[in-house]
């Protein structure tokens, strides 16, 4: 299994289905990774996967394009969800509203030398996933 499959196989399934998620997380990712420059605790990490799940179900992910290189990844992707619960952004809480949302986002990823992601730069389009919900009226 590629390391993006590994990813995103934590991501697409909510963590309480995962067994032990802070081991399976901890698989994947050092402890702490470095997001955007600020070490994170696996267990924060997997924290932030339960808030996704929360939020909302019926996960998909689609890979548009991939980069390699030695000790990099750079993985550009569409993940569609259904908002379902209670979604908490940096403009408040939004309440379900049963829409499937899209948005893109890309990962530079640093890898360790075991394999594991020590490093990620992400890029998400939230805001375009937030009108996406958003009603006017």
């Amino acid at each position: 299994m590629t390391v993006e499959e590994q990813l995103f196989a934590l991501w697409r399934v909510a963590p309480e289905e995962q067994g032990d998620p802070i081991g399976r997380f901890g698989a994947v990712y050092t402890d702490p990774v470095t997001i955007n420059g600020v070490p994170m605790p696996v267990k924060d990490l997997v924290a932030r996967a339960r808030a996704l799940h929360a939020a909302f179900t019926e996960h998909e992910i689609e890979v548009v394009d991939r980069v390699a290189a030695p000790g990099k990844l750079v993985v550009a992707f569409r993940h569609r969800a259904r908002h379902t619960g209670t979604w908490t952004t940096p403009l408040g809480e939004i309440a379900p509203t049963g829409r499937t949302v899209s948005g893109l986002g890309i990962d530079v990823l640093t890898l360790a030398g075991d394999g594991r992601v020590s490093g990620i730069w992400v890029l998400a389009d939230e805001l375009q996933r937030i009108l996406q919900v958003h009603d006017p009226h």
